[in-house]
């Protein structure tokens, strides 16, 4: 009985010695220099919206999934005089029978200066690794794997404001 309440004792000796120790420090505020700076930020966006942009405003070209990747990978060419910043786009997936087999509303925040193109990279919507896209590299071995198309919608442009000329 003493051993059991000895021990018992030591282990909670032992988790109170290794507990976590609280690292902050109280009473700290930000200067008021650091408190202008952010309500500047939230009184001006960082960028414009174009919603339901024009017809090649942006264009999506390159798709690619082979059969095992996490990612699908894409090229975006800006169209406009303005950088982007963001795009808001949708996905349809769809089998070579053209039935749907997935629809999926994406954001990504990307860097694309006025008339250039770069390439983004998503976290692929497939999961198990089953299907890949007809365009891919398909591996000499595949068992059984399910071939898709795809159809992409840019939903809405998110481009950079320029600064206001200074008077």
């Amino acid at each position: 009985m003493k051993r059991t309440a000895l021990a018992l004792l030591a282990a909670l000796a032992v988790c109170s010695l290794i507990s976590a120790q609280r690292t902050t420090r109280k009473g700290l505020r930000p200067s008021s220099a650091a408190a202008a700076v952010t309500e500047a930020r939230a009184d001006s966006a960082a960028y414009d919206t174009i919603a339901a942009p024009e017809p090649h405003t942006v264009d999506i070209n390159g798709y690619d999934k082979p059969l095992r990747s996490r990612y699908e990978t894409f090229f975006v060419s800006n169209n406009t005089s303005a950088s982007v910043a963001a795009l808001s786009f949708t996905i349809s997936y769809y089998n070579t029978a053209g039935e749907l087999l997935h629809r999926a509303p994406r954001r990504v925040s990307v860097d694309i200066p006025a008339g250039e193109t770069r390439q983004v990279s998503l976290r692929s919507w497939d999961k198990q690794f089953a299907f890949y896209y007809t365009r891919s590299t398909v591996p000499a071995r595949t068992g059984t794997a399910t071939p898709y198309e795809i159809a992409m919608t840019v939903d809405t442009v998110f481009t950079v404001r320029r600064a206001a000329p200074v008077k």
